[in-house]
């Protein structure tokens, strides 16, 4: 379980890639594979199972002598599973890259070190993904945040497998509340996304399968959110919640009525040709 041994100018960071999984063995080969091949050498792989029973731990096992470190042991969700993989690591940005998803090529993290120097190591820097369709992989469409504090207080987030944190985030504001258990990486980034640098690079980091725990219950992602934002003084009145929920509820109906009448996918996909120049 030894680390890669060549290492890069001590000018360029050190990464830390982060795969937690449970009851995984569809993809997780893939999302291992897209790690280990990068031509970056400064970069440790830390797997966390939670005690998978389905094949899972037979692929890990066959990728040991390759992997940094990687534990099989309950926890107490993906907060927990995070936490763990932050506690083993040493490097000194960290991404979190899911077990359904991969990275986009080869060069993502050589390059995305180099625009950390040339960025001068930003607390928090994240690229671009492509979301795939589920089980066939095929390609949906390119995705680009365009983080700002009007859409982080409404529930805006940056997705973790494009989203590289500098140990310091960690050290200032801590880890992952366990008590989130979808949107844990939202209330992790509203603690000190409008205090720290955020940079945004328009490099392809991750592609993302669609279908995650995220969309699975929509309405337990808007309870989360409104939780987050009370946790951390963002809502402080029952008119604050209201207009959170508000806003969701809209944004839920836009789209409800854009699906019945043939329009969705067409807006959509014109949004994100304008979004993406």
């Amino acid at each position: 379980m030894a680390p890669s041994a060549l290492s890069h100018p001590a000018s360029l960071p050190r990464i830390s890639v982060i795969t937690v999984i449970k009851n995984g063995v569809q993809f997780v080969g893939q999302t291992i594979e897209s790690v280990l091949n990068q031509d970056y050498t400064d970069v440790e792989y830390i797997v966390i199972d939670g005690g998978s029973i389905d094949g899972t731990l037979d692929v890990i096992k066959a990728y040991e002598p390759r992997l940094t470190k990687w534990v099989s042991e309950r926890d107490d969700g993906i907060a927990d599973a995070f936490n763990k993989g932050v506690s083993l690591s040493t490097g000194d940005y960290v991404l979190f890259l899911n077990s359904d998803d991969a990275l986009a090529n080869t060069q993502v993290l050589e390059d995305m070190a180099r625009m950390i120097v040339e960025s001068g190591f930003p607390a928090l820097i994240y690229g671009d993904y492509n979301i795939l369709e589920r089980d066939s992989g095929a390609f949906k469409y390119r995705g680009m945040v365009k983080l700002s504090p009007k859409g982080l207080v409404r529930g805006q987030v940056l997705p973790h497998p494009c989203l590289f944190a500098h140990r310091c985030y960690f050290d200032k504001y801590g880890g992952f509340d366990p008590q989130f258990r979808i949107s844990m990486d939202y209330e992790w980034l509203l603690r000190g996304a409008l205090k720290e640098r955020i940079v945004h690079v328009p490099l392809l980091v991750s592609n993302i399968r669609g279908g995650g725990i995220s969309t699975l219950d929509r309405g337990k992602v808007v309870d989360e959110i409104v939780s987050a934002l009370k946790k951390n003084y963002f809502i402080r009145s029952g008119v604050g919640e209201y207009k959170v929920r508000g806003y969701f509820f809209l944004r839920f109906l836009a789209r409800s009525i854009l699906n019945v009448i043939g329009l969705y996918k067409p807006f959509f996909h014109l949004r994100n040709r304008l979004k993406n120049g």
